[in-house]
């Protein structure tokens, strides 16, 4: 399909209406259990009875699908056309607004689930995070009960006696007024880039993988410490930008000192449709040191540190940035139990005269992109090299979370990597490098 209307243009002419949610439980709190990737918060929904993995966004005004399940049809309603350009390198998206959908968490049920469905082509954020990722739940979720989010126990708790349980719980956690502009929450922090503290509105962010993104302009400025990154991936493309650390976050009675921060460049993430006093966003990595009630009728906040809040601030030391890029039958030789004949959809079983063997589907990756002046980059890997082992595992052994964590873990740490290239595997040996 081609561009019908101007998307831009459109999602402001749109008021979003958001029914009251349907409460399925004779009980007065929702759990809803979530998996926490990349510092993302992943959990799972129904849409039209269809299961779906999904983002919990607070920085999404909109509800997202860009990746439909495999196995499953899914059945949409009051769709209509539109076009618009997402964050990051690349062409228009085109998409699709579908309204009067049912969505089911738990027990917890929305029937007037509105949600802009993009065309998948193009859209890799699953192939960056390595996990079946079917889209994003952005501000309905929010709107008409207390939100609690543990990130140490992977919970969300959904509360319908709301001023019971601030009464009660918010006693311990510190609290902070958030202003909601266009159904996302902003939050006024103190930072300190240099030797000095600055007030700074920022975008509570959950989908954000990074802890700190900061927007430059002349009172704003990178430290003279930095190095240039991949910083993510949105729905148009690769975002690239600046790293660095900030001295200290201050948020009320909480100090977070040695930050990282990332400055993403203007071209990759246009800033001219952002909030006017918008300087920039508090994502996943620092969000997760607190567990939080959000409460959207009353712009309110609570927030108590969790066991992640005396964490590291670690970042990718090798220069590799991965993808999933696709499924390889790999064969093992099991034992079989001749009580079980069950047999799983991705599993292939086969005999032979002496032995007995396993073939099963596993991920594949291989590199999408790679950072000047790296260690990666030093020694001569490139992007599209397919990886085979790292430190002497098979790749379909790890997950890209794994991945990543190797490559964050220590400065100096001896990384050797097996690659396929043009049909030839290839070893290359090289340490992790510490810049900040």
């Amino acid at each position: 399909m081609r561009r019908i209307v101007q998307f831009s243009l459109m999602l402001f002419a749109i008021t979003s209406v958001f029914a009251q949610a349907k409460w399925n439980s004779n009980k007065t709190k929702i759990k809803i259990p979530f998996e926490l990737t990349h510092n993302l918060i992943i959990m799972n929904i129904t849409l039209n009875d269809v299961p779906l993995n999904m983002i919990l966004d607070t920085g999404s005004d909109r509800n997202l699908l860009f990746c439909f399940p495999e196995k499953d049809s899914l059945e949409i309603f009051n769709p209509r056309k539109v076009t618009f350009r997402g964050v990051g390198l690349g062409e228009p998206i085109e998409a699709i607004v579908s309204q009067k959908n049912n969505m089911k968490a738990k027990e917890y049920e929305d029937p007037n689930f509105e949600i802009l469905i993009i065309d998948s082509q193009g859209v890799n954020i699953v192939n960056k995070l390595g996990v079946p990722i079917n889209g994003i739940v952005g501000a309905s979720f929010f709107k008409d009960f207390l939100v609690e989010i543990k990130y140490d126990t992977q919970e969300i708790i959904l509360h319908k006696n709301k001023e019971n349980i601030l009464s009660k719980k918010a006693k311990k956690y510190t609290n902070n007024t958030i202003q909601l502009i266009e159904d996302k929450p902003y939050i006024d922090l103190k930072l300190g880039i240099d030797d000095r503290l600055q007030n700074f509105k920022l975008l509570i962010d959950t989908g954000l993988g990074d802890g700190l993104w900061l927007f430059e302009n002349d009172t704003i400025k990178t430290p003279k410490l930095f190095f240039d990154d991949v910083l993510g991936r949105g729905l148009a493309g690769d975002i690239f930008g600046k790293r660095s650390r900030v001295k200290i976050i201050e948020m009320a009675n909480y100090k977070i000192q040695e930050a990282l921060v990332s400055f993403p460049d203007s071209i990759s993430f246009p800033q001219h449709n952002l909030v006017k006093s918008r300087n920039g966003s508090l994502g996943g990595a620092i969000t997760k040191r607190f567990n939080w009630f959000i409460d959207y009728q009353n712009q309110k906040v609570y927030y108590k540190k969790n066991d992640f809040f005396n964490k590291p601030f670690n970042y990718n030391m090798s220069g590799i940035e991965l993808q999933h890029s696709g499924l390889q039958w790999i064969k093992e030789e099991i034992k079989i139990n001749t009580s079980n004949n069950q047999l799983n959809l991705n599993e292939l079983m086969l005999n032979d005269e002496s032995k007995k063997y396993k073939y099963e589907l596993k991920p594949v990756y291989e590199i999408y992109a790679i950072r000047k002046n790296s260690p990666a980059e030093k020694i001569g890997l490139k992007i599209g090299d397919r990886i085979v082992k790292i430190n002497g595992k098979s790749s379909h052994m790890l997950t890209i979370q794994s991945i990543s964590d190797l490559f964050q873990s220590e400065d100096g740490k001896l990384i050797t990597i097996i690659i396929e290239r043009l049909g030839q595997q290839l070893t290359f040996k090289f340490k992790l490098e510490k810049l900040l």
